[in-house]
This record gives structure tokens, C-alpha cells and sequence, in this order.
């Protein structure tokens, strides 16, 4: 099979650990000698549980099929990457992370990509399972029954699938995420793929407008799990990223923040500690929800693929050292959880990841949402590990000090029918839906539904609607974006363990502790409200706005002093049993206005009812005008287990980002089925060239 080389680099690290050597390796990846080949039709493959395909596509490896059969790096593969030991990472900047529920000006997606053994391409029994750009291992099913062996290795069939309805889906989320005004920045392995998703988009009348495309070998599309973890640094609110291990058989999914750190320009921070986006919930103001899945995801030595990028024999893979519970806390806490870090016992039947993006979600530093299963499934473990989940989180302190809000349970799926699952046995592997794992994408929720989705938007089984306008209740002033996600049942995710957010350029941060639920106001004759805000280029004015019970919105100003902005509002505007709503909004300095919530415009207000029956609190008040130390809204990056991307070789082809008008400024040729060419071609065929077809006759 005839294939074309060209060298692109790629960086991993193999860290230095307390108490091992103070080695710390700076890995260098060459990858991608051969581009693989890509199939133009072999008809429809299928993602049914028990197929070849649904094991490679699932979310979590349970060991299933066989990791590729890969020796350790030679200690001159080692020195030839490159010797970074020396001194630790320095970064004297202090950061923080944003919470999802913030603004955000990309989302990154990927089709449903099937990748296919040469010769067997119109079998379901065979599928290739990429190790490097254009070569994987062949593995073999005979039936859904049968063992799953390692035949072979070689190039691999790469087919876009946006026909099935397991690649149509993913063309919803892209749809979604435009018209929640982000970029959809979407991932091809193809030059000719983009055409082929602008063309699918089209047809059903959906959004190519805020489209953008980057060229990435893969291994599936869980790009929450291998996707980078954004934060914020400086005075300036610079964007960077943390990029963690992905995992033992997605070596080219765990590449993805060096692809965006060298089209985007930004720092990228590796780590060999394994780390999955979708075990990440963070409150935006230092504190941070992971499971126990964590520990075992880093009890194992197996680290990131290399090889010298010419010769495939050379294809090996670095040996990290295992991290105890203790090295992980460390790691996990000094990173993104210095405020509050809190380790929850993974569920048993989610699917297989442990996951708490399948059943919590955060909405601002206040306070979470979990699903809550119905009593009825009282007698299944998960139950009760769920209920003693939220009690932990629900005594947790917050940025303020107070405990975290319970700001409401999500409702529960049921089977197509409406009827309850026969076990949790049967839930976790055949189905684990949930409707927590949504996407908040601006003023949009991307809510995954499971029954087919009306002219209305909203989906047509009474049961599945009943339950979204429950979800839209939890979440007011959200447009609620449904998408049909029947066909990842079985898969361990759905929308947001797809998708990864790019936070905005030159952020508005609020931060406030808002009233909520029942309130005694007491005595008080001013009720306070107060907000710590911040830009890059400082805050030129704040301001309250509320309404009591029916009565007109009022606009108080707010008083700054410092990063404090703060009011005070007549208790007697506020009627005991009326419901009061309100929000913040800011200007910047350089003509930026923003509000929280951010979707206030549309209806999503912070609401509280006084009421005198219930008792006087005084720590649910604010009455601080003091400005916030910067120490104590952001914090040092621990550096010990990260090394900064160096990796700068601008990757081949078409692999920055860009847009159709953007990409005939690359005067690159290529195939038709998107391989690069070094000079202009002169055998006769069609090719691509400034992004149009050109026939050489």
C-alpha cells in the first residue's frame, strides 16, 4: 500500500515525581510518517453495543480488546526526543480557572470517524485501532460474544460518517454550539471532510457560518476527556491550558492540546498525571469535584506513544512511574483545586467512567445540581453512593465560606417506552443515560434527550418532555438546544464528554454570593448586595438590577472600591412572600459589558422570596465592601508534575485552524482523498490546491 511521509512533532513528558529521580524527560513525538488513507464510501458501520466499533467508540477501556502489543522507548529514542532534566517548571503568574457556565468563544467537536482495516472494509468483524497517524492495529471480533484479538498492524481506512444515525448527532452539537454564538471548531482527518460536514450541515438546514476546521488524526470523539483544561493567568487574563494523559489506547486523541497549542498560539502545560476532562468540575473560584476513577486511571506505567516518525518498528511507548492516592491528591489539588478539593466515590454502573459530569453540574461558585434517581431504584448501589455524594458536596465550604447551595435535583431517564430499567446492571451497560451531561455553551444548554426531537425543539415522548421542561426550571433564561442521543446509549458519555469549551478573549470575572430560596431579612432596613469583579483593563462601572414581585426592573449603581463593587437596596422595596429577581452587570474598561448570570437578558436572574416565617441568617448577606486580596481569588500553579509544550513546528498541511476563506492562503497541492503532496503534481488527476478542485491533464 502505497504511502506518502511527511515529519510533523508532537511533545509529551515523562515528569519527575517526589521521591523518584529528578529526571524530567521533555518527550518530542514524531508523528504522522504516513497521512492515512480515506475512504470516499464503504456504506454505514454501526456503534451498536457488542459490535467491534461500539468497544473502540466507548468512553471508557475496560479492557475489552487488546492495547497495542508496544515495547518500552530505547533510551536513544529517549535522548534523541530530547533531555529537558534541570529545574522545575517556573510560573510565576497566578491563574484561575473558569467554570463552564462562563463565556465562551469556541467549542471543539469531532464527527463520528470509523477506521477500517485494508481489505475488509465492508466487515464488521474487522476495525483498525490508530497508534500513529496512518498506522494502527487490526483487531478482530467474530461476534459480540467472542474474544476480540489483535490480527495485524498496519495503515488503516480513515471513513467520515455523517450520514448514520450515529454521525448525525454530532452534526446537531455543531449546529448548537453556532447558534449559542461560539465557533465550532471541528476536527477532520481529511481536506475533503470539511466540504463533506458543510454539505451534511446544509442539507438540513443547519448553521456553516461560525464554522472552523483543524486537521487532527484520531481515535474516537471524546474530546472532553483528552481535550486541554483552559485557565486564565496574569493581569492580562491570558488564555493557557493544562494538558493531561489521556489514556492507553487513544494515543492520537491524547495529542489534541498540542495540535491547539500551536494553531492557537498559547502555552500548553503537560503532565503525565492521567486525568480525564469528564472527572473535572471545577466552581470557577478554586474548587474542584473529581472521583475516585481517578486513582486506578493512574496505577499504570504505560505512557505516551513515540517513535523516530520513519520507521514504524521504532513505534514504542514511554514508561511513567504510578502515582500513589496521596501523589495524585497533590498533583490534582495543587493544580486546580486550591480552594476546596473534594475526591467522590466513582458509581459502579455509569458506563464504566466514573465520571461526575454523568450525574453533577456546577452553574456558578455557589452551588451544584445532581440527578437524582427516583426512589424506586432505592435497592441499586449507585443509589446510595449518589445521595451520599450530594451530602458530602452540600457541607463543602465555598469561595464565601458558606456552605455550597443545593440549587436543585435533575430528573432521571427512562427507557424508550417511558419504563423503568429492569437493574443497574442493565442501566451502566446497555444505556447510561443521563441528562447531566449537557453542554452550557453562553446563554445555550446542548441537552441531550432520548426520544426523537419535534418541530418545537423539544422531544415528542411525554415522558422525555416532561422532563426537559423540569431541566428548564433548574436552568431559567437558558434556550434549551435538544439532541436525540439514543444512539450513544451504551457508550459511557453523550454531549458534554463530546465537546471541550475555549473560554473568551479578554474575560469579565464576577464573582458574588447570591441570595437565594427563602430569606429572612430581620431587622435590616438596607438589604446589601455585593460583587467582586475584575478585567484586564479594569472595571468603569457596576450595576444591580432587580425587580420586586411584578413591579418595574430598578437600576442601582454600584460603588467600586477596588475589585469590590457594591449597594445597598431599602428592605422596604421588598414585600415578605413577593419573589425579588436580580442580576450584576459590568462594563470594562475597554467596552466590554457582561452580566451573572450571563444569560440575564433572556430571563436567567438570581431569585429570592423574604420570608419572615423562615430563621434570620446573617451569613446569607454580604455586607463586605472591602476589596478581595488578588491572592485570594487566584492561585499559585503548582509546577511540580507539569513541563511547558515546546513543540512549535507549525503543523503540515491543513492543520491550523482556519476557515474556507482562509484556506487559499495555503498554496499547498493535495490528493483528493487529502494527502499532502511536496511540489505540484504533474500526473494526471484531480487535486486540491488553495482550496479548490484543479485537474492536471
Amino acid at each position: 500500500m502505497k504511502q506518502q511521509f511527511s515529519l510533523k512533532s508532537w511533545s509529551r513528558i515523562a515528569c519527575r515525581y517526589t521521591g523518584k529521580s529528578a529526571l524530567l524527560l521533555l518527550i518530542f513525538m514524531m508523528a504522522t510518517a504516513a497521512r492515512a488513507q480515506h475512504a470516499e464510501d464503504y456504506g454505514q458501520r454501526t456503534l451498536e453495543p457488542g459490535t467491534l466499533s461500539h468497544l473502540l467508540h466507548k468512553q471508557a477501556y475496560n479492557g475489552e480488546y487488546p492495547l497495542p502489543n508496544l515495547p518500552k522507548a530505547s533510551e536513544s529514542l529517549r535522548r534523541m526526543a530530547r533531555d529537558a532534566s534541570g529545574e522545575p517548571l517556573n510560573f510565576p503568574e497566578r491563574v484561575w480557572f473558569p467554570g463552564e457556565w462562563e463565556e465562551v468563544k469556541a467549542v471543539c467537536v469531532s464527527p463520528l470517524y470509523f477506521h477500517l482495516v485494508p481489505g475488509h472494509e465492508n466487515d464488521n468483524r474487522y476495525e483498525a485501532s490508530p497508534i500513529v497517524e496512518g498506522y494502527g492495529s487490526y483487531l478482530y471480533m467474530e461476534n459480540p460474544k467472542a474474544k476480540t484479538d489483535t490480527i495485524g498492524y498496519g495503515a488503516y481506512i480513515s471513513m467520515l460518517d455523517v450520514t448514520s444515525s450515529y454521525g448525525i448527532p454530532l452534526l446537531y452539537l455543531m449546529d448548537g454550539i453556532q447558534k449559542a454564538g461560539a465557533e465550532a471548531w471541528v476536527r477532520i482527518e481529511a481536506t475533503s471532510d470539511e466540504q463533506k460536514i458543510r454539505s451534511a450541515l446544509e442539507s438540513r438546514g443547519m448553521r456553516t457560518d461560525k464554522l472552523r476546521f483543524f486537521y487532527s488524526s484520531g481515535n474516537a470523539y471524546w474530546f472532553r476527556d483528552c481535550g486541554p483544561i483552559c485557565f486564565y493567568y496574569g493581569d492580562d487574563d491570558k488564555l493557557a491550558m493544562l494538558d493531561f494523559f489521556y489514556g492507553r489506547n487513544r494515543s492520537l486523541d491524547d495529542l489534541l492540546p498540542s495540535v491547539l497549542h500551536r494553531q492557537m498560539g498559547i502555552p500548553n502545560y503537560i503532565t503525565n498525571v492521567v486525568w480525564e476532562g469528564g472527572n473535572c468540575l471545577v466552581d470557577g473560584a478554586g474548587g474542584l469535584i473529581t472521583s475516585s476513577a481517578v486513582y486506578a486511571n493512574n496505577s499504570y506505567t504505560f505512557g505516551p506513544v513515540v517513535w523516530d516518525g520513519k520507521d514504524f518498528s521504532t513505534i514504542s511507548y514511554l514508561e511513567k512511574p504510578a502515582l500513589s492516592q496521596s501523589e495524585v491528591d497533590e498533583a490534582l489539588s495543587g493544580m486546580l483545586g486550591q480552594g476546596n478539593y473534594n475526591v467522590l466515590t466513582r458509581l459502579a454502573h455509569d458506563g464504566g467512567t466514573g465520571h461526575v459530569d454523568l450525574y453533577a453540574d456546577a452553574i456558578d461558585e455557589n452551588g451544584f445540581l445532581f440527578a437524582q434517581m427516583p426512589e424506586r431504584y432505592n435497592t441499586w448501589g449507585d443509589y446510595g453512593v449518589v445521595n451520599q455524594n450530594v451530602d458530602i458536596m452540600y457541607n463543602e465550604k465555598s469561595f464565601w465560606n458558606a456552605n455550597y447551595y443545593d440549587m436543585g435535583r435533575l430528573p432521571f431517564p427512562s427507557m424508550n417506552d417511558g419504563s423503568d430499567f429492569a437493574s443497574e446492571t442493565e442501566y451502566g451497560e446497555y444505556y447510561s443515560r443521563t441528562y447531566a451531561n449537557h453542554l452550557l455553551v453562553n446563554n445555550y444548554i446542548l441537552q441531550p434527550c432520548f426520544s426523537p426531537v419535534g418541530e418545537d425543539g423539544m422531544p415528542t415522548a411525554e415522558w422525555d418532555r416532561t422532563n426537559i421542561e423540569a431541566m428548564k426550571k433548574l436552568y431559567p433564561g437558558y434556550t434549551f438546544y435538544c439532541v436525540d442521543m439514543r444512539s450513544f446509549d451504551g457508550s459511557g458519555g453523550s454531549i458534554h464528554c463530546v465537546t471541550k469549551q475555549i473560554p473568551a478573549d479578554n474575560p469579565i470575572r464576577i464573582l458574588h454570593m447570591h441570595l437565594h430560596g427563602n430569606v429572612n431579612m430581620g431587622d435590616l432596613t438596607e438589604i446589601p448586595f455585593r460583587a467582586i469583579i475584575t478585567n484586564k483593563s479594569g472595571i468603569k462601572s457596576a450595576q444591580l438590577v432587580y425587580r420586586a414581585g411584578n413591579r418595574d426592573w430598578q437600576t442601582l449603581e454600584l460603588t467600586g472600591n477596588g475589585n469590590s463593587w457594591s449597594g445597598k437596596v431599602a428592605a422596604s422595596n421588598f414585600t415578605n412572600g413577593q419573589q425579588v429577581d436580580y442580576y450584576i452587570q459590568a462594563t470594562s474598561n475597554n467596552g466590554k459589558t457582561i452580566t451573572k448570570p450571563i444569560n440575564a437578558a433572556h430571563g436567567g436572574y438570581f431569585s429570592f422570596t423574604p420570608d419572615n416565617t423562615v430563621a434570620y441568617n446573617d451569613d446569607v448577606f454580604d455586607f463586605g465592601i472591602e476589596p478581595i486580596a488578588n491572592d485570594k481569588i487566584t492561585f499559585v500553579l503548582d509546577t511540580k508534575y507539569l513541563t511547558e509544550d515546546t513543540s512549535t513546528d507549525s503543523p503540515s498541511g491543513i492543520s491550523e485552524v482556519y476557515t474556507s476563506r482562509q484556506s487559499n492562503t495555503d498554496d499547498g497541492w493535495y490528493t483528493i482523498t487529502g494527502s499532502r503532496l511536496n511540489t505540484k503534481p504533474t500526473a494526471k488527476g484531480i487535486y486540491l490546491h488553495q482550496g479548490k478542485k484543479v485537474v492536471i491533464k
